[in-house]
């Protein structure tokens, strides 16, 4: 993977404010001129190859969601996984189930 891609993801897997896919594309395309939003889903699912920076994908995947209700296709296979892998109440606090089916 190349550098700036390296330093994106452990600059995102560090922070610890409410920062938004969005957040994470416009650093991608400060970091390289080039980069377009495509290139930002194409490292998402690269890391979650990886199985690194667990957080970085989930977030960018999670915020993705909340603002779109739904995920590009591209996305659509590693959201997934991430979701099944997720906690009852992870999916309630994100909004992705009712607060009382987190309780079952």
């Amino acid at each position: 993977m190349a550098l700036y891609k390296l330093k994106l993801l452990d600059e995102f897997e560090d922070r610890r404010d409410p920062w938004s896919f969005g957040h994470f594309e416009n650093r991608l395309m400060d970091l390289w001129r080039g980069a377009t939003r495509h290139d930002a889903k194409g490292i998402i699912n690269a890391a979650h190859k990886e199985g690194r920076w667990p957080n970085t994908v989930k977030r960018y995947l999670l915020t993705n969601y909340k603002a779109f209700g739904n995920v590009s296709a591209e996305l659509d296979q590693t959201f997934m996984e991430v979701l099944a892998a997720m906690t009852s109440q992870e999916k309630a606090e994100w909004g992705l189930q009712p607060p009382s089916a987190a309780a079952s």
